[in-house]
């Protein structure tokens, strides 16, 4: 389920920073927004950006229309736009998992099968990799469903 981690809740309970989830559906759309714009935006549209889906073949339009909308009513301009995140360009949407990825995850002791994950938990652990933080993806993985910490 993607959803606002509780880490994220903990460290920033007026949500003035983007939480991952928005910024996976902004990766996936190729929509860009500034810390000041959503900062700008009021707290019940930040709740309507978080819960608003990117599947489907129009979910990446909607959710665009959705931003549009929501940083008009901030008195926002939206930026152009930029290229969606692909296979090729976000190790998160490949189907079999980058050995880096797999790499990083057992150096973390975090157990995971890839073919399962959701995408959001994928996005997560790739987050993690690349910030090459192991207690972060582990951290991440105690408030996911997919991830498990593993003792040994």
């Amino acid at each position: 389920m993607e959803q606002v981690l509780a880490l994220e809740r903990a460290k920033d309970p007026k949500r003035r920073n983007i939480p991952l989830v928005v910024r996976m559906k902004l990766d996936l759309t190729g929509a860009n927004i500034h810390l000041s714009d959503w900062r700008a935006v009021s707290e019940n549209d930040r709740q309507i950006l978080i819960d608003t889906p990117v599947t489907g073949p129009d979910g990446g339009e909607r959710f665009s229309a959705v931003l549009r909308q929501v940083l008009a009513s901030a008195g926002r301009e939206a930026m152009p736009l930029s290229e969606p995140a692909t296979p090729d360009s976000a190790l998160w949407l490949n189907e079999a998992e980058p050995l880096e990825i797999a790499t990083f995850r057992q150096e973390a002791r975090v157990q995971a099968n890839w073919a399962d994950l959701p995408r959001f938990e994928r996005y997560l652990l790739c987050h993690a990799a690349r910030k090459k933080d192991h207690a972060l993806l582990r951290t991440i993985a105690s408030d996911t469903n997919s991830l498990a910490v593993s003792d040994s």
